[in-house]
């Protein structure tokens, strides 16, 4: 969801609201049932000449390095590849945190320069490219039209895949359906980036998911939350307003995924964007219990780029509040005799996205 979430400069192309009626995900279990193709392109699945114009899919990377304080956020996204009919929308996103400040651009390209492959997530948009060199392994490349940015990075993945959503139904429309995979929840990530000139070399944790589906951007705004260590990985992506929504944490490759009757979210304290007139969360707790395991999570801010798109008014227009954070959480299971007992406790530094209507 990339997250949503994306998770990302997520745009839609036309929307229309209307009402209808939110179900519950359908989810996917085992992690050995996701293949190269799950990854790839999936707009044949939808392309049924009934909402083709509201497609919507995205690639979507992150990694966080602290010694060097440097973290990167980079989205490959199309909407409406076939104009049915329409505009169609097909964009690069890179975000890069630095301690002097955030670099983010947002690169709009022609229908006919993307490309993409049903058969595992190879993805060109114009010079920047998706490469799968192997399930674990993809290298993405890219550069902003204007140089500042660029990037060269490899993705070995460190935990096993999984399917959040296949279909979720997330607007008011039933056809409103969106697929969330979870690709690589933890990642070695080793390469480089360039940034005005300068060159670091990367070699930090990182993230990589996948959305895609139709529906109206902005009828299915998000909280979206992805944190990991060794032997531990954590997702949220939750739909505001709607009954729809799904966390899970990896414990030592044990999945443990709630529903959003088993959590709440809180924003618990907030900031004002002047330039955009919204406010966005800057602290958030989070608590979760199934049968078997029980989390309580409290995520705080560090840095918000509000990533805004380009679209011509009146079309709805999100704005999708980019958020470096910190993380301090633990986690209890149940023992033998149905007693909660600590099982640990965790802190460390993600990626956290809140998304608003811009108009």
């Amino acid at each position: 969801m990339h997250k949503i979430g994306m998770k990302l400069l997520l745009l839609s192309v036309l929307m229309v609201l209307s009402f209808g009626r939110a179900v519950e995900p359908a989810f996917f279990a085992p992690a050995q049932d996701v293949s190269l193709a799950d990854d790839a392109y999936h707009y044949r699945e939808f392309a049924d000449g009934k909402h083709d114009n509201r497609y919507i899919e995205w690639w979507y990377f992150n990694f966080y390095d602290t010694i060097q304080d440097l973290q990167g956020i980079f989205a490959y996204f199309v909407a409406n590849p076939e104009k049915r009919p329409g505009p169609s929308l097909v964009q690069v996103v890179g975000v890069v945190y630095t301690s002097q400040g955030v670099v983010s651009k947002v690169d709009i390209y022609r229908p006919e320069q993307f490309t993409a492959s049903y058969e595992k997530a190879d993805v060109q948009i114009e010079a920047n490219t998706i490469r799968v060199i192997d399930g674990g392994s993809y290298r993405i490349v890219g550069a902003s039209r204007d140089a500042r940015l660029k990037w060269d990075l490899l993705y070995i993945s460190q935990s096993a895949p999984w399917y959040a959503a296949n279909r979720m139904n997330v607007g008011r429309f039933p056809w409103e359906q969106m697929s969330w995979l979870i690709y690589m929840p933890r990642a070695d990530v080793t390469g480089q980036i360039e940034l005005d000139g300068q060159v670091y070399q990367i070699r930090a944790p990182g993230y990589h998911d996948h959305n895609w589906g139709e529906w109206n951007f902005t009828n299915a705004l998000w909280n979206w939350a992805q944190y990991s260590e060794p032997g531990l990985a954590l997702e949220i992506g939750d739909f505001i307003g709607q009954p729809v929504g799904v966390a899970s944490v990896d414990v030592q490759g044990q999945r443990n995924i709630f529903t959003k009757k088993e959590y709440e979210l809180t924003h618990t304290r907030w900031a004002y964007d002047a330039i955009n007139r919204k406010q966005y969360p800057i602290e958030t707790t989070f608590r979760a219990e199934n049968e078997a395991i029980r989390v309580a999570l409290t995520i705080r801010a560090i840095n918000t780029h509000p990533l805004r798109g380009r679209l011509p008014f009146p079309l709805p227009e999100p704005i999708i509040y980019e958020q470096t954070a910190q993380y301090t959480g633990q986690l209890w299971q149940k023992n033998a005799s149905g007693q909660w007992q600590p099982l640990m406790s965790f802190s460390g530094n993600g990626f956290k996205e809140y998304t608003a209507k811009a108009r």
